[in-house]
């Protein structure tokens, strides 16, 4: 046979295929009349091609439009089959499971964050025949985006709340969100540090007697206490003078941003502080401490008393140096080498003038000691530390942290507090200073105090009626060095989160509050701290 010729006779018999199936797709045989019946043809409408919806929390609610070809076709005769699919890049890894038989869909969202697949299947009863309708289901996290919020219950153990922030979705309160496996008590700071990667642990919640790593991962409804991990197995310290179990009170540099980037940047500097010791390491290496360096001499096991906080420059983006407050000695010293993560011991500053304080408080009589410190934030990285002595006399002082050994600490100036005028200032049990102005926040008991130590002006911002438990300006969510928090408690009412603006005037005292931003809570909140973290 000629190739024409067999062309020819293929094209024909698939011509006859064509005209067959066409027949067979728009009919059926009804068995029992010997005659062909149109087949009922159904489209499904009504469902979007995407959802995105909050793991843990929301409901999917979908009513699909049922419309079928045979006027008379009920819908008595159609069966209704949902199938939830996990999205997987191998075929082989591919799972389903039928998650509803009804032809609305309501279904609660408890599923760890990520994209999935879900379909309506119908099929006529009648005819064995099945239409379909897929769709992607994007399920994001509750725990990625806002506050944590720390503190004891009533009966006084640890619980942790999450104020949710999605974006583009309204804020929820996510309370109870710790498990607490190990029923621990005494909630006394909540440490979130940001990371490079997910290979170094971020989430310390610290008691009045221990602390004890969080998981922290946005997959979880819940989370708990992460078992045989400890600070302890990180440091490798030969002296003597070292307290085993170590008790931390600070891990630096903290998180910088809405997004929560670890302010060390490339060189991944961390520092420990615990209460009576200053470690520090290079996480690009190992996360391992060695001896820590708050002594005078590295040949000794004489350690002082480090203040637990290490002051630090937050304009820069990020922290290759800081100095400390030296509680034994009374004075402000720095790392003693050129590279952080190597010192070994710290110094004094090179040179020290009364001009407009000294760093050895000391040279004061009577000598001074230091009750708060911070870092602040839009004020070009300047620091602040607020001093008292046996005499009842406070000051402030204004500083920029060293960014490298060469240097010493940048003296702004120094300021007294006229007790006469700030209201029960030595009472006080919360300080924060207000970095952009010459103002102090305070508290005492139930009452929030302003005191613009420049102008000598102190106003009562609000008396709540119940306890001030915690009190700090926030800078990280929204990168402002205006808003600050506040939480307060009372055994009737339980605990309220509150956040405000100060206004950047040199001339007056001008507190707002957010109206949005109140939060009840049933926890005697100890630390508010922001996150926002995919892991």
């Amino acid at each position: 046979i000629k190739n024409g010729k067999m062309k020819k006779i293929n094209l024909y018999t698939m011509l006859l295929i064509a005209l067959w199936l066409g027949s067979f797709l728009s009919c059926v045989e009804d068995k029992g009349n010997n005659v062909l019946s149109e087949i009922n043809e159904i489209k499904i409408s009504g469902i979007e091609d995407r959802y995105d919806l909050t793991s843990y929390l929301e409901t999917l609610n979908i009513k699909p439009e049922i419309e079928c070809t045979l006027k008379d076709f009920s819908e008595d005769n159609l069966e209704y089959s949902w199938f939830f699919c996990r999205d997987s890049a191998s075929t082989s890894n591919h799972s389903h499971e039928k998650i509803s038989t009804e032809r609305d869909l309501s279904y609660k969202v408890d599923v760890p964050p990520g994209t999935y697949t879900i379909y309506l299947q119908v099929t006529d009863k009648l005819s064995g025949l099945k239409f379909e309708k897929a769709f992607k289901l994007y399920a994001s996290s509750r725990f990625v985006r806002g506050f944590y919020l720390y503190g004891d219950k009533a009966d006084g153990t640890v619980g942790l709340d999450f104020v949710s922030m999605p974006v583009g979705k309204d804020t929820m309160l996510m309370k109870d969100i710790f498990i607490n496996s190990l029923q621990v008590k005494g909630a006394k700071d909540l440490i979130f540090t940001g990371h490079y990667n997910n290979g170094y642990n971020a989430l310390w919640a610290v008691t009045h007697d221990s602390q004890y790593a969080i998981e922290y991962s946005a997959q979880l409804e819940k989370v708990d206490i992460i078992p045989d991990k400890n600070i302890d197995d990180h440091i490798y310290t030969t002296l003597s003078s070292v307290q085993r179990p170590f008790h931390l009170t600070n891990i630096s540099p903290g998180t910088y941003g809405p997004m929560c980037v670890s302010l060390s940047g490339e060189a991944r500097s961390r520092l420990i502080i615990t209460e009576n010791e200053i470690f520090v390491g290079n996480l690009s290496l190992s996360e391992a401490y060695s001896n820590p360096i708050n002594r005078d001499n590295a040949n000794t096991d004489q350690l002082f008393k480090p203040y637990p906080v290490a002051f630090y420059s937050a304009a820069a983006s990020t922290v290759s140096y800081a100095c400390f407050f030296d509680m034994t000695n009374r004075c402000f010293k720095k790392p003693g080498h050129r590279v952080l993560s190597s010192a070994t011991k710290c110094d004094k500053p090179s040179y020290d003038s009364e001009s407009p304080f000294y760093f050895d408080q000391n040279k004061y009589t009577p000598v001074r000691q230091i009750v708060h410190g911070e870092n602040g934030y839009g004020n070009n990285g300047r620091s602040c530390a607020l001093m008292n002595d046996s005499d009842g006399n406070y000051f402030v002082y204004a500083f920029t942290a060293p960014t490298d050994y060469s240097s010493d600490p940048i003296k702004h100036y120094a300021k007294s507090i006229d007790m006469s005028v700030a209201i029960d200032f030595a009472r006080a049990d919360y300080y924060a200073f207000f970095s952009m102005q010459s103002i102090i926040l305070y508290s005492v008991d139930s009452k929030l105090y302003a005191y613009d130590y420049n102008r000598n002006d102190c106003k009562l911002i609000e008396d709540f009626g119940a306890q001030i438990t915690y009190l700090a300006m926030e800078h990280q969510s929204t990168l402002s060095p205006t808003n600050f928090v506040v939480a307060t408690y009372s055994d009737s009412g339980g605990g309220v989160v509150r956040k405000y603006s100060i206004a950047d005037d040199m001339n007056t005292i001008k507190v707002t509050p957010h109206e949005k931003d109140v939060w009840e809570t049933d926890l005697k909140v100890v630390k508010v701290l922001w996150k926002y973290s995919t892991y």
